[in-house]
């Protein structure tokens, strides 16, 4: 996990002196998807850099172009070096990671906890305890983040799926007003709210 936020971290400093490089050559910045597609060239050429999942490197790209949006819109300082021990996570948006051998675990009160075995591409396994149920099919991204003492969080955005929303009956009672000038309001049922003369 270590190597890996290592060279995701290496990706982006070179993800940032390229973008520099291309300000400095042609006044011009670099969109999303030329940023994603230069983290996959790089990947292609650099065997140390196929040590990432290809959605994990376009990821990185995506953290990079963030951090400069942010920069350019005034809210956030202008991206700099990461050093490796700031870099401390990895994002799986789609593919590249598998939960599995999904059981119960723990005695009494704990049984609500749930263990599970979390494959990454280009890490290995990992075993999970899992503080929800939920869908498989509904998580959507993975992240992967390392604290500090060598403990692994794991992150799953999980995105429910649309229902569809069943037409709304009739009301029962249905009141219709009309505000006016003669009367301040009248019901649909004939009441009629008189308007109070002005005071002079």
């Amino acid at each position: 996990m270590k190597t890996q936020l290592e060279v995701a971290c290496k990706l982006y400093n070179t993800l940032l002196h390229a973008e520099q490089e291309e300000y400095e050559k042609n006044k011009h910045t670099m969109g999303r998807n030329e940023l994603r597609q230069l983290a996959l060239d790089l990947r292609k050429r650099s065997p140390e850099f196929q040590a990432l999942h290809s959605q994990v490197a376009q990821q990185v790209a995506d953290r990079f172009y963030q951090a400069r949006q942010r920069f350019l819109e005034g809210l956030a300082n202008r991206s700099r070096e990461k050093k490796p021990h700031r870099y401390l996570s990895l994002v799986y948006p789609q593919s590249g990671w598998k939960l599995s051998d999904i059981r119960d675990a723990g005695q009494g009160k704990n049984k609500k906890k749930r263990r599970a075995r979390l494959y990454l591409s280009k890490i290995g396994f990992f075993t999970l305890i899992l503080h929800r149920v939920f869908p498989e099919n509904w998580v959507s991204q993975v992240c992967v983040k390392l604290y500090p003492p060598d403990r692994i969080h794991v992150i799953s955005l999980v995105e429910q799926p649309e229902t569809q929303v069943q037409a709304q009956k009739e009301p029962k009672k249905a009141v219709g007003v009309d505000l006016g000038i003669a009367r301040l309001a009248t019901l649909s049922s004939g009441w009629a709210l008189p308007r109070e003369p002005e005071a002079a």
